[in-house]
């Protein structure tokens, strides 16, 4: 019964994090997409980092998710770091 208690609880503090993960999924490809094309569709971004050559870095994190997208100008690069809880 334990075990069951805490599959459960985690599964609800990760339901944030697979949320978001399933936001970006439904995007399809990400690279060639603009910051407001992405944003209107998954949210604010948790962080924005300035890059060296003027590339930009937004991060997403919601628990059990973490997504990181280089831009370069306002159009999308692709991810340079994605981490999805699998459970």
């Amino acid at each position: 019964m334990i075990m069951i208690a805490g599959a459960i609880q985690m599964a609800m503090v990760t339901n944030p994090g697979k949320q978001l993960h399933a936001k970006f999924v439904a995007l399809g490809t990400l690279s060639g997409r603009t910051k407001d094309e992405i944003i209107a569709e998954v949210g604010p971004p948790s962080s924005v980092s300035g890059l060296p050559d003027g590339k930009t870095l937004l991060q997403w994190q919601a628990t059990g998710c973490h997504m990181a997208l280089r831009f370069s100008g306002e159009i999308c690069d692709g991810i340079t770091h994605e981490h999805v809880h699998q459970g």
